[in-house]
């Protein structure tokens, strides 16, 4: 089972299994200067930096006006994702894009893991994981999230990253059954060719 505390931190960068179960992009364009670019130098920030990064986030999706409530949330982990990983901003088409992407890959994910491979979890169970694992952090990237979008660490992890954390809870119930199915003990080969299945259901 993985290490819950570092399952937190790749949530609240926006490194998501979303992004996991993903290729990876090609990221050979040059990288426009952005006003952030300066508090990425180091590997530890304190929580003052972080709360502007993600206030800065948070910001740009707001300003994109985006009506579907639930598309802003994919649209906010978009803009986070990049800005964290590749310190550039996207546009709003490109991250729309690259929300409804992966609102469609997360819904299909959870869809072949219930209807192929009967993966579920219950309102209990991830209540009971995020109490002991998620409301636990002391992460100062998940504090200054929390924050950013106006609400409680509770709130944030039982609600607007809800399904994030039921995703992670599928994945880990997934993992023997890939790799009995796959008849491999290789975690990327296993990643990959889930990766396949879910793609080809949303075409």
């Amino acid at each position: 089972m993985m290490n819950k505390k570092l399952i937190i931190f790749i949530i609240v960068c926006t490194l998501t299994l979303l992004t996991a179960c993903q290729e990876q992009k090609e990221t050979n364009e040059a990288n426009e200067a952005g006003p952030l670019d300066g508090l990425f130098a180091g590997s530890e920030l304190s929580y003052e930096e972080y709360k502007f990064i993600m206030e800065y986030i948070v910001d740009r999706a707001k300003e994109m006006e985006i009506e579907n409530k639930e598309l802003e949330k994919w649209v906010i982990r978009a803009i986070g994702d990049e800005r964290l990983m590749n310190k550039r901003d996207l546009t709003k088409e490109e991250a729309l894009e690259e929300a409804e992407y992966n609102q469609k890959y997360y819904e299909t994910f959870m869809s072949v893991a219930k209807t192929k491979y009967n993966v579920t979890v219950t309102e209990e169970e991830l209540d009971n994981w995020i109490a002991e694992g998620p409301d636990q952090s002391d992460v100062p990237q998940h504090k200054a999230y929390a924050e950013a979008l106006g609400l409680t660490l509770e709130e944030l992890n039982h609600d607007y990253d809800r399904d994030l954390y039921e995703q992670t809870m599928v994945m880990e119930k997934l993992q023997p059954m890939l790799h009995e199915e796959y008849d491999t003990t290789d975690v990327d080969e296993v990643r990959d060719r889930f990766n396949k299945e879910v793609e080809e259901q949303m075409k």
